[in-house]
């Protein structure tokens, strides 16, 4: 019987092959991983810089060990698959330790590359110094530099989520942090009040932003000494890249397989490929967005497992469609807890739709129980229907529980008055009588009664 083959073993590649283990059990599956991890959460390394995390193991799931004796699929690390020929539907694997090349044929496979950080092209690009943070091998090779004792100055480059995870976390170890953004705010994915508050925060933690400024080289004598803008140039010990990321499709791409959204792998909503047998997933491929019916590129851990364990059960035969995804994310910077699903007001402007906007700043719990703290919401809904669209939230406590319940009235459609009254629970230590999600939907409701209808 010819095996399952799925390339690449991180989240959506394991996802896939353990569903379809559980769905056949006597299906032969072989896993090929180019590094030499499988199954971790990339989504904690900024943690493990500061030794939040202080064992790397901590963060690797399983073991290719452990899918190999407790799973009966076959996982080989070191292991790079270098192209792939759907008329012999075959595969040709380099082993990266002995450099042996070999072919194996397959049934089905499932393409889960993942995703590699945005290198641009400048001078000084290759100095030692320059790093990036995709993978767990990355953040073994950065840690080890950052404990240097001459590592005083680091420019993080790009203000998203992961940028900003890591300039707390170096801060953390007594690093002097800059963060340069090319665009004219961080968090360009939230709108600006939103990202003003967390710009307020990073400030108060002595981090410095360059906003508005184009990186343009890195310069040193034999070692990274500075970083350059067309509006300055900041010395550094290290600089570490986080511009985003780019869907790994080159092999994908020589094989035949169509791309879609910002070159990822097309993909329908059984995550099928153009090409018969084979199967994408993760952060190399498109994502089905919800709300606005179409696929996008949005690279994220919980879209990866899900898209992957879809994969594997189309695999085995049976048959099932992905929902969708709402960008539902959550991030801590610092002190304070981001958080954003759906669309925001500046999103659904771009798209051209008829939606209102309304914020609310409340407490977070009851106001008579110790330290009290702001939390702000922003709800974004169709200004015809009240049909929740999208939230924002920025606060202290309870911020990533309360995104999940507007990601989940906005799965199931809800209006404002429905989510206005919804029975949520109630005790002094952990919120008011009135949730601040329902004080948020209540004031939205009302503004849309006097404006919107």
């Amino acid at each position: 019987m010819k095996p399952l083959i799925v390339v690449g073993g991180v989240a959506a590649g394991m996802s896939a092959a353990s569903k379809a283990r559980r769905l056949k059990p006597d299906l032969p599956i072989i896993v090929y991983e180019k590094s030499g991890f499988v199954s971790y959460g990339a989504c904690g390394m900024p943690y493990y810089l500061s030794d939040v995390i202080p064992d790397h193991n901590k963060m690797v799931i399983r073991s290719p060990e452990y899918f190999r004796d407790k799973q009966n699929i076959n996982v080989l690390t070191h292991h790079e698959v270098v192209a792939i020929d759907p008329s012999k539907k075959n595969v040709a694997v380099k082993n990266l330790n002995t450099g042996e090349t070999f072919e194996h044929p397959y049934s089905k496979l499932v393409y889960a590359t993942g995703a590699s950080a945005i290198v641009p092209v400048i001078p000084g690009i290759t100095l030692p110094g320059v790093y990036t943070l995709r993978t767990l091998d990355d953040g073994l090779v950065l840690k080890e530099r950052l404990a240097k004792s001459d590592v005083e100055r680091v420019v993080i480059i790009g203000g998203g989520y992961i940028g900003l995870e890591v300039a707390e976390n170096l801060r953390m170890l007594g690093k002097q942090v800059r963060v340069v953004e090319r665009a004219e705010r961080i968090l360009i994915n939230l709108d600006p009040e939103f990202s003003e508050i967390v710009r307020q925060e990073l400030i108060r933690h002595d981090v410095q932003l360059h906003c508005g400024e184009t990186l343009t080289s890195f310069n040193g004598d034999g070692r990274l000494q500075s970083a350059s803008t067309e509006s300055g140039e900041y010395p550094c010990d290290v600089a570490i890249l986080s511009i985003g990321v780019r869907p790994n499709c080159e092999l994908a791409q020589k094989a035949g397989i169509a791309l879609g959204f910002k070159n990822a792998v097309a993909v329908d909503r059984q995550m099928r490929t153009s090409v018969a047998d084979i199967y994408a997933a993760g952060d190399c491929a498109e994502t089905y967005h919800r709300l606005l019916k179409r696929n996008l590129y949005i690279p994220l851990g919980t879209t990866s497992n899900r898209q992957g364990r879809l994969a594997g059960q189309n695999v085995c035969g049976e048959p099932g469609e992905f929902a969708g995804v709402l960008g539902t994310a959550v991030a801590k910077i610092f002190d304070l807890a981001i958080a954003v699903t759906g669309l925001t007001a500046q999103a659904a402007l771009q798209e051209g739709m008829n939606t209102m906007s309304s914020s609310v700043e409340t407490l977070d719990h009851a106001v008579y129980y110790p330290n009290p703290r702001r939390i702000r919401i922003k709800l974004t809904y169709d200004r015809n229907t009240s049909v929740l669209l999208g939230g924002q939230i920025v606060g202290y406590e309870g911020v990533a529980h309360r995104i999940d319940i507007l990601a989940t009235a906005i799965t199931q459609q809800m209006t404002l008055d429905e989510l206005a009254e919804v029975d949520m629970c109630y005790a002094p230590p952990y919120k008011g009588v009135w949730d601040a999600v329902l004080v948020a939907a209540n004031a939205a409701r009302s503004e849309w009664e006097e404006q919107g209808k």
